[in-house]
């Protein structure tokens, strides 16, 4: 009788506090979509076919410039106001300095594994501060070779399927792209695996797909479990979890590597230059001691000591991990609403063109010539503002009560600007936001969009990885249209159907691609 009643009371104390955190928002008098019981907004956040931030703008017209949310047992806040967003994001980026958790990824201060996306506090600075390098100007001079080899593969492979006038999937083309891209600059692949059994795709694909979505509603709903339990039992299954089977194969990469510097050194053979992102990672030192001082405890400064200057090697797997994936997907989305965009707008297209044209006579595009394609620039940018496809990464997590605009938010509250609602918001961007102008990027006084244009996030946390992104982007792009048209044919979707959770992508993007010279 006594068990029964201790177990009763714990149901009843459990339940009491998952309707309490459902019903939070409505209980401070902040709008949003109540949901399911325990699950609350759940499913909507993890449905891959009606992608999250798409629905995050549906929810600001309806609800207006902030409204909340829970999941699980997660509290969230989801706001559109360009100053509380820049507040949030810069200038208290002290108090908004992590990310949303979920306990399958793990604990961003103890997990041996974490990565930059997922640290925090002196964590993500000492790994900032050690990857850095990688993203320098004088590293992407010396992988612009790389990329100019992959773009050159893939327009053999453009060239033997459209012989015909067969219209292609952009999407699949460019994924093999970046993932030879990704896979040359990080892993060490010494030659093009483009369409050929690549063993990194089907994984990384695998990760952004619509399966598993059990482990992340008990992420949010049993976060406790998941964080102990779970993630005990996911590292120990076979190679079927995508996420574990890159794991592996990025461990056996670092350990060939290891064992190959290793047995250099034995028979006296001098280092050379960093082959990719493993060689730069066993030898990226930090040039800073993060130190605690008079025993301040911020961000910085959390769990102090002296920490290590150098990546251990389950950090290495880890930041090697999130470069695959993010070099992957992000830039093969970007690439393909690129050239939906162009053929859709042909006067653009042509406009691109002849800035190619005149700023890069020569077959061989050099790196200086790339930074002088302005209007392709314009080009990328406008595509990135009407498609914001990476939004996931524009959430933070409130570290410690704060006040923004006339709202305290409390410690432990996640916080998500809906970029899609800021990249079409009329007052910053006109009564044409909703059209696809590049002309506006010239325009004077465009650095007043600052506030509203994110998509490589803002502030301090801003994707590492941008200026990569944009030099493979204007590369390709710049090489395809020398040689040809992007035209729109029977099989392209118009308007493109948008799906996935963790970036928002075309299922889609069939074009035909029209020789210019025949």
């Amino acid at each position: 009788m006594a068990f029964l009643l201790i177990f009763t009371a714990l149901i009843v104390i459990g339940l009491s506090y998952y309707l309490a955190v459902w019903t939070y928002w409505k209980r401070r008098g902040i709008p949003g979509p109540i949901g399911f019981p325990i699950l609350g907004n759940v499913l909507e956040m993890i449905d891959h076919d009606a992608p999250p931030f798409l629905q995050f703008q549906k929810w600001s017209q309806k609800y207006g410039s902030y409204f909340g949310i829970t999941e699980g047992l997660s509290k969230t806040l989801v706001i559109s106001d360009p100053e509380m967003v820049n507040e949030v994001f810069v200038k208290q980026f002290d108090n908004f300095y992590g990310r949303k958790l979920n306990g399958i990824q793990g604990d961003p201060n103890k997990d041996k594994r974490v990565h930059l996306f997922a640290s925090e506090g002196h964590r993500w600075k000492r790994l900032r501060n050690l990857s850095s390098p990688s993203f320098s100007n004088n590293s992407l001079k010396k992988l612009k070779r790389t990329v100019e080899d992959s773009a050159v593969e893939l327009l053999k492979h453009i060239e033997n399927n459209t012989a015909n006038g067969d219209s292609i999937d952009m999407l699949l083309y460019y994924q093999e792209f970046t993932m030879d891209v990704i896979g040359r600059i990080a892993m060490g692949q010494n030659e093009s695996k483009m369409f050929n059994d690549n063993i990194l795709l089907e994984p990384v694909k695998s990760i952004f797909g619509s399966g598993r979505r059990w482990l992340m509603i008990l992420g949010q709903v049993l976060p406790k479990p998941a964080a102990y339990i779970m993630r005990k039992i996911i590292f120990s299954l076979p190679k079927s979890i995508p996420a574990v089977q890159l794991h592996r194969i990025i461990e056996e990469a670092l350990e060939k590597r290891i064992a190959q510097r290793k047995n250099d050194q034995e028979n006296g053979v001098e280092p050379g230059e960093p082959e990719d992102f493993i060689d730069l990672f066993l030898n990226a030192e930090s040039e800073i001691d993060i130190v605690s001082e008079n025993g301040k405890d911020d961000f910085l400064t959390k769990n102090s000591g002296k920490v290590s200057k150098n990546l251990t090697i389950d950090e290495i797997v880890g930041q090697c991990f999130v470069f695959l994936l993010a070099g992957f997907d992000t830039t093969a989305l970007s690439l393909s609403y690129s050239s939906y965009l162009l053929a859709r707008h042909p006067e653009v297209m042509r406009k691109v063109q002849k800035e190619i044209e005149e700023v890069c006579p020569d077959p061989e595009i050099t790196f200086d010539q790339l930074s002088k394609l302005k209007y392709l620039d314009s080009v990328i940018k406008e595509t990135l503002r009407i498609y914001p496809l990476g939004a996931v990464a524009n959430m933070r997590r409130c570290m410690k009560t704060s006040k923004v605009g006339d709202l305290i938010i409390e410690k432990g509250t996640n916080v998500y600007a809906d970029t899609w609602s800021l990249h079409y918001n009329k007052t910053l961007w006109g009564e044409d936001a909703a059209e696809f102008r590049p002309e506006r990027w010239e325009e004077e006084g465009i650095t007043d969009f600052k506030l509203g244009y994110m998509p490589f996030g803002s502030g301090p946390r801003q994707c590492i990885g941008m200026r990569l992104a944009y030099m493979e982007e204007k590369l390709l792009l710049s090489q395809i249209l020398r040689k040809y048209d992007f035209v729109t044919c029977e099989k392209t979707a118009i308007p493109l159907k948008l799906v996935g959770r963790a970036t928002t992508g075309p299922e889609e993007v069939y074009l035909n691609l029209k020789p210019r010279y025949t």
